[in-house]
């Protein structure tokens, strides 16, 4: 076997072991840098760690995210903290949820359309448009019925 499909093992291994919300600790002596196994570096500004790389999940799962320091990286499967924030969030405020939703919705639909950026903030600002009058129809029907 290469060493690209050891790394990429070791890392599918540490995936399955790692429970719901939980993460995994391993030594930067004892496994395989994530880059070896097809990570990217992520956008994110790191925090006490040198860098932050993404394991894409087998069939559409949730990648892996990975959090290198001086001497371990630390692993931990990405939607479940994102679901469990998002969901905490729409539990909080219903209509904020329903206008990032539509504002969503809509931008994806116009980068659908077209190439340009233009075309994507054309199309969530007129998804939290359509978000912000179906949430007023809603406030107005609980007031009257």
């Amino acid at each position: 076997m290469n060493t690209r499909r050891n790394s990429q093992k070791a890392w599918a291994d540490l995936r399955t072991q790692l429970a719901e919300g939980s993460t995994a600790s391993v030594s930067k002596k004892r496994f395989p840098h994530p880059i070896d196994a097809g990570a990217h570096r992520t956008s994110t500004w790191p925090v006490g760690q040198r860098a932050d790389f993404a394991i894409p999940g087998p069939n559409g799962e949730a990648p892996m995210v990975v959090q290198e320091y001086d001497d371990r990286f630390e692993a931990f499967l990405d939607g479940v903290r994102l679901t469990r924030a998002a969901a905490a969030a729409a539990e909080a405020s219903p209509s904020a949820a329903m206008m990032l939703g539509g504002a969503l919705f809509g931008g994806a639909i116009g980068a659908s359309v077209t190439n340009r950026r233009e075309g994507a903030l054309v199309g969530a600002g007129l998804g939290l448009l359509f978000a912000a009058l179906v949430d007023a129809r809603l406030q107005e029907g609980k007031k009257h019925g």
